[in-house]
């Protein structure tokens, strides 16, 4: 891990992956096209077949330098196959033509289609072991093969490793695929190198492979593993053997991690920049079932496969129970064990734990729609809707989407990002076009609903006051927290208060001291209340400032104590009555002529004593400190030690 740092491809980089059964003579293809021998390990060369990843480079006329991964064949190995095949863009299929396409030739087809790769080449290996006519009849099997998957046009050319015949037809072939085939894994988003190999490297330390997607990694950034989220260091970069300071997405690389252990790393980890990834222990998906994988009924339990890391999980359908051979459709995964750093667009593989003829273990695979689903049921008609919107890929219609799936809870748009792996500011950008095409509504604190989802809340809320005003005609409004309580308890409180804005904005509503009311409701009197309101006013007014007790009214008016509270605080509101502390209500014309005496009294002699104040107010204890305080309350007043004083600005009352 040591040399003069590396430019940056200007390009994009791509990887090429073999598949094939075993013995056909893949590694020693790679060897002849590359001069390497991918078979790295003492058992994997006296046995002579690749049982780990093996990686090479390959330089071709007019193109960028790619990788190579050489996958193993072996049918116990298919897990590692996978791991290999998940992050290539070009496939070169090798069958050898005196055998020609062999159980795991099927097997490895099948999961490269269901892998998404969709440009490859054939190269029909030891044809120097076969005749014209053996040749062929192995083209003509390896087309039939073909014909159903997305390799259906894939060149087929007959080589030989021994002698090397047919190489240079199989160079200028690749060299023609490797221009037209555009990178089939990300190269934009968060960088992710999921670890396929794991070692110890004397002087250096802990080291790690994998094929780079998403943004690139640059030497001393720091980086975190997932999904167990311990952080280290890049200490240093490997691409081909040379020292780099950066890597570029697509490219097979080493990363030298500081200061980790061997054993806190696990095959199927992924290396990426922190808090640039969610983990997750479930996924809906769009599923493709082989049609040599048998029949399944119910949830299935199946061996889950994606990226490098392989896990148990349960799969079940969405829409439909089962899963039918050679049917596609809509299912959800439940992950067991640690969680996975999974994105849109990530492809996956489930496999059975019994072999199935013509497939191996394979059952089927497809595509990660949305790695963080809201807890529905799976029969929800709405849930097969949005998931076929998602399907699409299409960038605002799938935002859209995934706003309104979180309902009355709204999306901020971090959390938005990080589940699509897209920038920040991308998301942002797409969320402010659907809000001027009216598809979204955005809250003050930065929440994203669904316009429609907002509609029905604010009817909510609505409707809500609306009962209160019918309930309780004689109050002004509803209290604030009350109404926003009355909503769904997974409406999140940004979003309830932007709904509530929304009404007073739109003025439908008003607000204020934290009591809401309809813009159109005025607070009214039923005869009965209107009568017993009149009989209030009338003895407040005899009264003077010795008011009824609030018990004495009560008794006397037969009324309850909350129909009592609702009259006075309307005739307070009318201007009729005041209140004073201790729950006296004095007649306001009352209360006025009283404030014109003290403030008279007080520009005379500049303060009063309380002795003097009680004579001046002419009443009893009972109501004389109720309405000293009132004053002090009405800001006429100031209590100044045993003494009060006029406020400044204090003005009678006419």
């Amino acid at each position: 891990m040591s040399g003069e740092p590396e430019e940056e491809p200007t390009s994009q980089s791509l990887v090429l992956g073999t598949a094939g059964h075993i013995d056909h003579g893949k590694t020693a293809l790679i060897r002849a096209l590359t001069g390497v021998n991918t078979d790295r390990l003492p058992e994997e060369k006296a046995r002579g077949i690749t049982i780990e990843l093996g990686f090479a480079a390959l330089d071709l006329p007019d193109t960028n330098r790619i990788s190579v991964v050489d996958v193993p064949g072996h049918e116990g190995l298919v897990r590692t196959m996978v791991s290999g095949a998940s992050g290539i863009d070009l496939l070169l299929l090798v069958v050898a033509a005196d055998e020609s396409v062999m159980p795991q030739t099927r097997e490895h087809v099948a999961i490269c289609h269901l892998l998404g790769i969709k440009r490859g080449i054939v190269a029909l290996t030891k044809s120097d072991l076969a005749d014209e006519e053996l040749i062929e009849l192995s083209r003509e099997e390896v087309s039939d093969l073909l014909a159903e998957t997305h390799l259906h046009d894939s060149p087929i050319v007959a080589v030989s490793s021994e002698t090397g015949e047919g190489l240079d037809a199989l160079k200028s072939a690749l060299v023609q695929a490797v221009q037209q085939a555009p990178p089939r894994t990300a190269r934009s988003g968060p960088a992710r190198l999921p670890i396929d190999r794991i070692f110890a490297m004397r002087g250096f330390g802990t080291v790690v492979t994998g094929t780079l997607v998403g943004n690139s990694l640059h030497r001393g950034q720091n980086v975190e593993i997932q999904p167990s989220a311990l952080e280290t260091r890049i200490r240093g970069l490997q691409t081909h053997g040379q020292e780099a300071e950066s890597v570029s997405p697509g490219s097979r690389c080493a990363v030298n991690l500081q200061n980790i252990d061997l054993d806190d790393l696990h095959r199927g980890d992924v290396v990426t920049l922190p808090q640039s990834l969610l983990t997750t222990d479930r996924a809906d998906v769009h599923l493709h079932w082989l049609s040599d994988a048998p029949a399944r009924e119910g949830i299935t339990a199946v061996e889950l496969l994606t990226g490098t890391a392989e896990r148990r999980a349960r799969l079940a359908g969405i829409g439909e129970v089962g899963f039918q051979p050679g049917a596609s459709g809509f299912a959800r995964l439940h992950v067991d064990g640690p969680p996975l750093a999974l994105l849109p667009g990530d492809r996956f593989i489930v496999r059975g734990f019994s072999k199935n003829q013509g497939a191996g273990a394979t059952l089927g695979g497809g595509l990660v729609l949305d790695a963080h689903p809201p807890r529905r049921r799976r029969s929800d008609a709405r849930l097969l809707e949005e998931l076929e919107i998602l399907l699409t890929d299409e960038p605002g219609k799938c935002v859209q989407v995934r706003v309104e799936r979180m309902g009355f809870q709204g999306m901020d748009p971090k959390t938005l990002a990080l589940e699509m792996g897209l920038p920040q500011a991308e998301v942002e950008s797409r969320l402010e076009a659907l809000k001027d095409h009216g598809q979204l509504a955005k809250s003050g604190r930065d929440q994203w609903i669904d316009a429609r989802v907002m509609t029905r809340l604010e009817g909510q809320l609505l409707q809500t006051l609306e009962e209160f005003h019918t309930q309780q005609p004689m109050r002004p409004g509803m209290q604030k927290a009350s109404l926003l309580a009355s909503l769904p308890e997974n409406v999140s409180a940004p979003v309830a208060e932007f709904a509530l804005e929304s009404l007073v904005t739109t003025d439908r509503a008003q607000t204020q001291s934290d009591v809401v009311w309809l813009t159109h409701h005025e607070a009214r009197l039923d005869p009965e209340a209107e009568k017993a309101a009149s009989r209030m006013v009338e003895e407040a007014r005899s009264a003077g400032l010795e008011p009824t007790g609030t018990r004495e009214w009560i008794e006397s008016l037969g009324l309850s104590m909350e129909r009592f509270r609702d009259l006075v605080a309307h005739l307070e509101r009318q201007g009729d009555l005041i209140r004073a502390p201790g729950d006296l209500w004095f007649d306001r014309a009352s209360v006025e002529r009283l404030q014109d005496q003290v403030i008279e009294y007080l520009q005379e002699h500049e303060e009063i004593d309380t002795k003097t104040y009680k004579t001046l107010i002419g009443t009893s204890r009972r109501t004389a400190m109720p309405l000293m305080e009132l004053l002090d309350e009405l800001h006429i007043t100031r209590r100044q030690g045993d003494v009060r004083v006029l406020r400044p600005g204090a003005s009678s009352s006419s």
